[in-house]
């Protein structure tokens, strides 16, 4: 792939990327960190671009990845350091029970994900974690668009009933 065709496709996928990793990360500047990231991994990937059949799935999966790695990293430092240097320090702003909180919620929704059929399960994965859009997934799956919205929804009112029970 040449740089304007890159240009063209990946660097307008930029806000979606850092929104992912807003999410995922809830640090702004990390977010940002990890956004610039991606799109340096994209770009050392455009050889090899041209195969991938969804961009912004493809940039989104990265994104998710790279984010998963930053907050692994501190854990990681922290257990092959016996004395962490202060640059060592994770830079995160969320004290170490609400990292603890969201890692169990992520590690909930995955075990809850996990139990549903195997059709659900892509439906889920492509709307939630890749952010295809409902058509996006319908084309990808050979289903209706009105099909996966209903299943969506479904799965959505699924998981605020999981996340009800974990605040309760």
């Amino acid at each position: 792939m040449d740089g304007a065709t890159f240009i063209q496709t990946y660097v307008p996928l930029r806000p979606t990327i850092l929104q992912v990793c807003m999410a995922l990360l809830s640090n702004e500047m990390e977010a940002e960190d990890v956004t610039q990231e991606v799109l340096i991994k994209l770009w050392e990937q455009r050889d090899h671009l041209e195969e991938v059949a969804s961009p912004k799935a493809y940039a989104i999966r990265i994104a998710r990845n790279k984010c998963i790695d930053t907050l692994r990293a501190p854990a990681q430092r922290l257990r092959n350091a016996e004395e962490p240097t202060e640059l060592e320090m994770p830079l995160v702003t969320a004290t170490p029970q609400e990292q603890l909180i969201a890692k169990e919620q992520l590690a909930r929704i995955d075990d809850w994900v996990a139990t549903l059929p195997e059709q659900q399960q892509e439906v889920w994965r492509l709307r939630q974690e890749m952010m295809l859009t409902n058509d996006e997934t319908a084309q990808h799956m050979g289903l209706k668009e009105v099909t996966v919205r209903s299943m969506i929804s479904r799965l959505r009112k699924e998981a605020r009933a999981l996340f009800a029970d974990m605040k309760a």
